[in-house]
Order: C-alpha cells, then sequence, then structure tokens
C-alpha cells in the first residue's frame, strides 16, 4: 500500500513539474499573440503578408460582432501600412513579407483610442522596411 501510494505521488509530482515547463526552447524568442516580428516572417515562407498572418496568427482575419450605424454585420480589422489607412485586410495580399519590418495587432478599444471610430474589428498594422 505504502508502494502504491510512493508511486502515485511520483507521478502527480511529475505531471505538476510538467506544467510548470516552458514550451519554448532554451534562449529562444517568444512569440507574441499581437506581433509578428521580421524574424518570424522570415521563417516562414509564404509569397504575401496575407498569407503570413493567415498561417502565424490566423485569428487576427476573424471578423468580430459589433454593430455600427452603417451595418450590423461582422467587422474585420482594417489595414495601416506605415501609419496610412490602407482599407481592408485584402491590402495584404499585394505586400510580400521580405518587405515588411514587423506587423502588430490592436484591439477594437486600442485602434479606436489610435486612430478613431469604426475600427471594431480592430486594426492591423504593418511597418515597412520603407520607412
Amino acid at each position: 500500500m505504502l508502494t502504491r501510494a510512493h508511486s502515485s505521488l511520483v507521478l502527480v509530482a511529475t505531471l505538476l513539474s510538467a506544467g510548470c515547463a516552458s514550451s519554448g526552447e532554451p534562449g529562444g524568442p517568444s512569440r507574441s499573440r499581437n506581433l509578428i516580428t521580421q524574424d518570424e516572417l522570415m521563417a516562414v515562407p509564404h509569397s504575401t503578408v496575407y498569407e503570413a498572418v493567415r498561417a502565424l496568427r490566423p485569428r487576427w482575419l476573424q471578423a468580430r460582432a459589433g454593430a455600427t450605424f452603417q451595418s450590423r454585420e461582422p467587422q474585420t480589422a482594417r489595414v495601416y501600412i506605415d501609419g496610412q489607412l490602407r482599407g481592408e485586410l485584402g491590402e495584404m495580399w499585394s505586400l510580400l513579407p521580405t518587405e515588411v519590418n514587423e506587423i502588430r495587432f490592436m484591439s477594437a478599444s486600442d485602434a479606436t483610442t489610435r486612430f478613431g471610430t469604426n475600427h471594431i474589428g480592430g486594426a492591423i498594422v504593418i511597418t515597412t522596411r520603407r520607412r
């Protein structure tokens, strides 16, 4: 009986220590849910920024529920390139990953604070190497 209790205790301790372990590689870069770095873009071979975002952070492309005076339809994020509003998600199809320094997602509240109203879906802010 003591051996069984000891075995159970060892199993519980092992499971607890595994739950506390880091999921990343030692010394490796941490991955932010709201930022795609140039290193991440270069590590994944995609021909457009849209494809890279779809592979790395697919949630950024999902429509968010919310109603505006103009529409009751779910809204997608608005795209900004080098601080200028470019429009909808389709703008990322024409941009190459090699042209980008970073891509940042902003929540609806953060995007509204920075850019003004009509950001129910948030904002995807792209900083290019040209800047």
